[in-house]
């Protein structure tokens, strides 16, 4: 080979591995940025495995609750039986009150008739009274009229009479008579 051509491809080959360096450099930067990388969906891993075993947790105690819920669900069943019972017996009650009232509004409806009746006889005896009263009043006024004519009379002749036995009398006289 000639001087010249190694040394021409002595050059080139100096100036393909200092291309091979900085290639090399180059793939260390980017395998150093992998590396990052790499940690990086390292620590996004541990996040998520973190997260799963936290919904492994969730999904425990969901089931948990699942089952407390199932638990109430029947609770809640035999309530419902419960109140339709306490519903059919509250309906046979109301009904008895209703059939109670219907009977004591007749019951009520006859006292009140017959309510009616004795107080228009009581009015009636009482109409009656009254008619008895104003003419035992009216007798009354008469004979009260008669007896004070009849003591009238009798004081004007009472007061004649002491009258004209005054006008009899001697005057300065005593009215005993002495023995």
């Amino acid at each position: 080979m000639d001087q010249e051509l190694a040394t021409f491809l002595a050059e080139r080959f100096d100036d393909i591995g200092r291309h091979f360096g900085d290639v090399h450099r180059r793939f260390d930067i980017i395998g150093r940025r992998f590396d990052v990388i790499d940690e990086r969906f390292d620590a996004v891993d541990r996040r998520f495995e973190a997260i799963d075993q936290r919904f492994e947790t969730v999904d425990r105690r969901l089931y948990g609750m699942d089952q407390r819920f199932d638990t109430m669900d029947r609770r809640f069943d035999a309530m419902d039986q419960r109140f339709d019972v306490m519903d059919r017996r509250v309906d046979a009650v109301d009904q008895r009150i209703d059939e109670k009232f219907e009977e004591a509004k007749r019951y009520f409806g006859v006292l009140a008739d017959n309510l009616r009746g004795d107080i228009g006889a009581v009015a009636e005896g009482y109409a009656g009274l009254e008619r008895r009263i104003q003419e035992l009043d009216d007798r009354n006024e008469v004979a009260h009229r008669q007896i004070i004519g009849l003591l009238s009379s009798s004081h004007q002749e009472l007061d004649r009479r002491v009258t004209r036995l005054e006008s009899k009398r001697p005057r300065g006289g005593s009215r005993r008579r002495r023995p």
